[in-house]
């Protein structure tokens, strides 16, 4: 049992939790992510999971090597290089040897990788939609294009530390 300080302590946490960002991103990042794996399931893509997309997102517009997609991407080079050879094997992405250096493999995305890009694009909207419906049609894009700012001004800000190591 709690003491009346620790429960006052508790009870004024619990109050104020509703308004916590951390809390408010969680609980929307686990809807967004159960939501769309659930829709890729049913349109038979069963074997995405968001980490695929991060992937493929990350390789879409230029030709990387696996050491810069694990800095992109934030993780070791062996679990870049696991699921690279998943998304390989899922037709996605395909390599091939870096002239500049022939221990280096050069990743790109392939014509099977670029239709699931445009399949998820559809996927965005409809959560966009169903953020319409919770919040309305201004709030989302209020939400939208704050995400969009905080977004490119943690990825600069990453970029500026990394810049400094």
């Amino acid at each position: 049992m709690l003491d009346k300080r620790t429960r006052a302590k508790l009870e004024s946490h619990m109050a104020a939790r509703g308004r916590n960002i951390m809390r408010g991103i969680y609980i929307t990042h686990r809807y967004v992510n159960e939501w769309a794996q659930s829709k890729w399931k049913a349109d038979g893509w069963e074997n995405i999971r968001p980490d695929h997309l991060r992937l493929i997102t990350i390789i879409s517009l230029e030709d990387v090597n696996i050491i810069e997609l694990s800095k992109r991407a934030r993780v070791s080079k062996q679990a870049m290089s696991k699921m690279v050879n998943d998304l390989i094997t899922k037709g996605f992405i395909e390599f091939e040897t870096d002239p500049k250096d022939s221990r280096s493999k050069i990743i790109s995305i392939t014509k099977e990788g670029v239709h699931f890009m445009e399949y998820f694009v559809g996927c965005a909207k409809l959560v966009d939609e169903k953020f319409e419906k919770i919040i309305g049609v201004k709030k989302t894009q209020q939400l939208i294009s704050i995400l969009s700012e905080l977004s490119h001004g943690i990825l600069d800000l990453e970029k500026k530390e990394h810049e400094k190591k």
